[in-house]
């Protein structure tokens, strides 16, 4: 085998520079992509990328930031809408929490013309108001010069934020800004809600909490291909013989003729 001795520029060890694509100039490809760029030359090669003929075919957009400077994007569907990091941190308000229609992933709904972000929510309403408890959807936003908070509930002067998750920094943000504008307030997480659940559970027959929104329709029906009872549910089944529970599922494999083997 053909050899070229050679001294690696990174790491200074020997090797043999010798390959059939040409001679190499790094003894491995970590020395090879280890180079550090210094501020001048990554300016250098950013330059050249955007001056280059390929990257000025592209139809520029043309965008205009709070603070009166025109910046250049290269796709119209392109979130940005400030010209720089600073001027991010400086304009963009942070929302937190609170009573905004349809955001979020979790199950959504109006209970009794009560709106519920989430079945967390659906259980602590349903819970208060059998046991006659007052309360209301807090209305207005409380703010700061950083940030923006829209509480869920409030009794008296109390709030009540509910949470399916715990972030510590924007639930300490949310606590010392309503407390500093005269609230107590409660952050209630899942495991404070354990009596809620257990109530609706026992006294509407059903885990499924969602179900008791107004107006509640599943959104598939089906009919089971062992009883033929039909059956609705939220759930699209992918398969086109379709059981109604575990049950008739059971009964309805087994009673399915299979193909003799050849």
């Amino acid at each position: 085998m053909k050899e070229i001795i050679k001294q690696c520029p990174k790491c200074g060890t020997e090797f043999n520079a010798y390959s059939k694509w040409g001679e190499k100039k790094f003894c491995s490809r970590k020395c090879s992509n280890s180079r550090s760029w210094s501020k001048k030359d990554r300016e250098k090669r950013s330059h050249a990328f955007w001056q280059s003929n390929k990257t000025l075919k592209r139809k520029k957009h043309t965008r205009i930031c709070p603070c009166g400077t025109e910046f250049e994007i290269r796709k119209p569907s392109q979130g940005a809408q400030y010209c720089s990091s600073e001027c991010r941190s400086r304009y963009r308000k942070k929302t937190s929490g609170g009573y905004r229609t349809g955001s979020g992933r979790a199950k959504a709904g109006y209970y009794k013309g009560i709106y519920c972000g989430s079945t967390y929510e659906l259980c602590w309403t349903i819970y208060n108001l059998d046991h006659g408890i007052e309360f209301e959807r807090f209305e207005g936003v409380i703010e700061s010069e950083d940030l923006k908070y829209i509480p869920d509930f409030r009794i008296g002067n109390r709030i009540i934020e509910i949470k399916g998750y715990e972030d510590k920094d924007k639930v300490q943000a949310k606590k010392q800004l309503a407390e500093s504008h005269g609230y107590d307030i409660d952050i209630l997480y899942r495991e404070d809600l354990q009596y809620c659940f257990r109530y609706v559970r026992e006294q509407y027959g059903t885990d499924k909490f969602w179900k008791l929104y107004d107006g509640y329709k599943p959104k598939y029906q089906y009919v089971c291909a062992n009883c033929d009872k039909s059956f609705d549910t939220d759930t699209k089944r992918k398969t086109e013989v379709v059981f109604c529970s575990r049950k008739c599922a059971g009964k309805g494999h087994k009673g399915r003729k299979h193909a003799p083997i050849d």
